[in-house]
């Protein structure tokens, strides 16, 4: 029975890492979705924020998705997206995690 337990334990765990990846993978993936759509021209911050949101919205749009807060903000020349993640473990005493993320890119000029 013991043995039981603890796998089904270990399982959980090894559960809560997967959607952990899968949900960095997520945020990543958005922001790099935001400054591609971003970074042309004629393109602004807030067509950046708006592919964040539907690629936010398509993958992770349910309770994982709420611990996210991200922002685009057009710096001069330079378009920054970034992210701030809270992942809260699925059961007491599984770990949090915390994470930020950001990219920078060159936006294109008309010249």
């Amino acid at each position: 029975m013991l043995v039981a337990a603890l796998s089904m334990l270990f399982l959980a765990g090894l559960l809560n890492l997967i959607a952990i990846q899968y949900a960095q993978g997520v945020v990543r993936a958005a922001l790099d979705e935001g400054v591609r759509v971003g970074s042309p021209s004629p393109a602004t911050a807030a067509d950046c924020l708006a592919a964040i949101d539907r690629v936010m919205n398509d993958l992770m749009d349910g309770p994982l998705g709420t611990g996210v807060s991200y922002s685009c903000v057009q710096a001069g020349s330079e378009l920054i997206a970034s992210a701030d993640s809270d992942f809260d473990g699925w059961f007491p005493g599984f770990p949090s995690l915390r994470f930020h993320a950001e990219l920078t890119v060159v936006k294109e000029s008309d010249d």
